[in-house]
């Protein structure tokens, strides 16, 4: 128990020193409309470069939305916001020069990607990928899904935060002192 609590206090110092910059903040917004676009139209691409036009593109929005189940409305907003988190995370790390932080948090990303907002949108895209008998055979007919990617996306924004949080100190370069040739 108190290790949540220990992770939660760091979370959110992590967050407040990320979006202490108001870039982090667009950085956050762009990535969840591209993370929202993205998952609305993969489905009717072919609609889409066929047949474009704006009464199509606005129309795919708002069947989007209101053709969600309340689970996976909550869990689609969830994964948008926690996907936004990681990835403002992860360019303020990269800024910092950290490396090694891109694996995980992009796992969980591409497992929120291809389950997408509803069942048969899921089906869709898994199946492109030649899974898509896989998910008849599930429980939950590819919900599990969502839990693996949110879960994975909080994994990701535990560990990102604890970076963050870990401060390095500069050590001063050992001073050279040069005899003759040699080096010490």
């Amino acid at each position: 128990m108190i290790t949540i609590i220990k992770q939660t206090r760091i979370v959110r110092e992590a967050l407040k020193e990320v979006y202490s910059s108001k870039k982090y903040f667009f950085i956050s917004f762009v990535v969840a409309l591209a993370f929202f676009l993205f998952n609305v139209f993969i489905n009717n691409y072919s609609i889409i470069f066929s047949n474009f036009s704006f009464l199509l593109f606005f129309s795919l929005l708002k069947g989007a939305i209101f053709t969600m189940t309340a689970y996976s409305f909550i869990f689609y907003i969830l994964t948008l916001f926690l996907a936004s988190i990681v990835a403002a995370m992860v360019i303020f790390l990269v800024r910092r020069q950290v490396n090694g932080t891109l694996g995980m948090s992009s796992s969980g990303i591409i497992v929120s990607l291809i389950a997408p907002s509803c069942s048969s949108c899921a089906i869709g895209i898994l199946s492109m990928l030649g899974v898509g008998g896989f998910l008849a055979i599930l429980p939950f007919k590819g919900a599990e899904l969502w839990f693996f990617g949110v879960g994975l996306l909080g994994v990701s924004t535990v560990s990102l935060s604890n970076r963050i949080i870990t401060k390095t100190c500069s050590i001063p370069p050992k001073e050279v002192k040069i005899y003759g040739n040699n080096k010490m």
